[in-house]
């Protein structure tokens, strides 16, 4: 059920009712075997990760009382948040009462102590979308960029417009500043995605990942909202075995967060860093693009599920294949936090054009390339070779980009945006030649995808590439891969 409710600023906004109860403790066994984390438990044992000291935002939209108070942040008093403290925004005192159901239940499966897989989060600021959008952090109609924040994920489990058509210039000028952050600060944005053909807010963003329910029977393409933001972009991006779209989000936010706080432990995986507006160093392996190619490529295809209905028929139907790669209803597929954390700590492995040897990739992996384009040094294809043994097997690969938004001082926001094209290209090697076997090339998308079975005993090849239509530029790009052995009929 989706309830409107009224924030005090022109925002509308519309949030989701989560069913908790009984049916949290039900589903929590189930949920974790279906989407791989019962056996990253036991192959890590003590060992396993729970992204420990990562800090994170919860925004949520307001629900009005019968006493007319605004309820938004999670139960401070809630058992699941022991030893957690939760704050009015960032360094604000903590929440207080009256709490809000709905961000409780968010929160328990984003930070809470036994429904995430991220317990070891302690700080956590709680934002009121209304506010969040203005002065207290994206700064929503002034000319200041938003605040600076040592925050690394966010969660929004809510969908809305700013104004009452979606075609609005208010739109366009949150969409800008939130994929701003992602690519600047790396502050990577979880958001919910229910379908609704006239909310652009945040699922319409290019720098995010939309989520949704394994069984949502409702998906669409983004909106026009202007000569950037274009419509026809497929959402969700990954969609998850709970019950809803809001239990979801507060999933993979949980995910991220534990994939975010890997690469930062163990600056090994990385072949290199940037460092944000806090002066936090980032490693590659906890960057945006790469933490959102290694969901994607390891998402399944094909489940099994105890604790929802299964994906049915992934891209089986030509009318549910997008132009890069993935299946209308569900993205990627669905979510398998095993294969992504496999993926993260096989580490960085650089392009032939960029390795010294020009040696080959392992079966799992990443790489970012800091910059490609063909403008100056940089390459402008990028070529990354591997085989197969005796077995062949099954290989997704997802190559992630963000929109670039120009940004400006932090007196004076620049939202002007530059939208680059990418291709990605898989081929096998016959002597001399290259055959090709798959493509992935949507002029539209900040995203390629490429799932293939391979045979064995060959050796292949897959090319990162400008669109046809692309002029020279300099961009960097992350790029995820995942192949795993299994009898393939040739």
């Amino acid at each position: 059920m989706i309830c409107r409710v009224q924030g005090r600023s022109r925002l509308r906004i519309y949030s989701w009712t989560v069913v908790l109860l009984a049916a949290c403790t039900a589903a929590r066994a189930d949920y974790f075997a279906d989407v791989g984390y019962d056996t990253m438990r036991e192959e890590l044992g003590t060992s396993l990760p729970v992204a420990a000291g990562v800090p994170v935002m919860i925004v949520e939209a307001g629900k009005m009382t019968d006493a007319g108070v605004v309820t938004y942040a999670p139960d401070q008093l809630n058992a699941g948040f022991r030893g957690k403290k939760i704050t009015v925004g960032e360094g604000g005192p903590r929440v207080y009462a009256p709490f809000s159901g709905h961000a409780t239940g968010v929160g328990r499966r984003f930070f809470g102590l036994q429904l995430s897989v991220s317990p070891g989060i302690e700080q956590i600021s709680s934002y009121l979308v209304d506010n969040w959008f203005g002065s207290a952090f994206l700064r929503l109609g002034e000319v200041r960029q938003p605040k600076v924040s040592s925050h690394r994920v966010v969660s929004h489990a809510w969908v809305g417009s700013a104004a009452k058509v979606a075609i609005d210039q208010a739109n366009d000028s949150i969409l800008r500043r939130v994929d701003w952050l992602v690519e600047t600060d790396e502050l990577f944005h979880v958001v919910g995605f229910n379908g609704g053909n006239k909310v652009p807010l945040l699922a319409d963003a290019f720098n995010v990942l939309s989520v949704a329910h394994t069984g949502l029977d409702r998906h669409r393409n983004t909106l026009a909202l202007g000569k950037d933001y274009i419509a026809g972009r497929a959402r969700p991006h990954l969609v998850v075995p709970d019950k809803t779209p809001s239990a979801s989000t507060g999933r993979v936010a949980s995910v991220a967060a534990l994939l975010v706080g890997v690469g930062h432990a163990d600056p090994s995986l990385s072949h290199g860093s940037t460092t944000n507006r806090n002066g936090d160093k980032i490693y590659n392996a906890e960057r945006a693009e790469i933490i959102k190619a290694a969901l994607l490529a390891g998402a399944d295809r094909v489940t099994r599920n105890t604790s929802g209905v299964d994906i049915e028929g992934y891209r089986a139907d030509g009318s549910n294949r997008t132009a890069n790669g993935l299946d209308r209803r569900y993205g990627a597929g669905q979510l398998n936090i095993n294969n992504s954390y496999r993926i993260l700590t096989a580490g960085e492995q650089d392009s032939a054009e960029d390795h010294a040897s020009g040696g080959q990739i392992g079966p799992a992996g990443f790489d970012h390339d800091e910059s490609f384009g063909g403008l100056g040094d940089s390459n402008r294809q990028a070529t990354y070779r591997f085989s197969t043994g005796s077995v062949g097997g099954y290989l997704a690969l997802a190559l992630v980009w963000n929109i670039d938004i120009q940004g400006g001082g932090s007196l004076a926001f620049d939202p002007t945006a530059t939208r680059y094209d990418l291709d990605m290209l898989l081929y096998e090697v016959s002597g001399d030649d290259l055959i090709s076997m798959a493509e992935s090339r949507s002029r539209r998308d900040n995203s390629e995808n490429i799932h293939f079975l391979l045979a064995p005993e060959r050796d292949y090849v897959f090319r990162i590439q400008p669109g046809a239509r692309q002029e020279v530029f300099d961009w960097d790009y992350g790029v995820a891969w995942w192949f795993v052995e299994g009898n393939v009929v040739e």
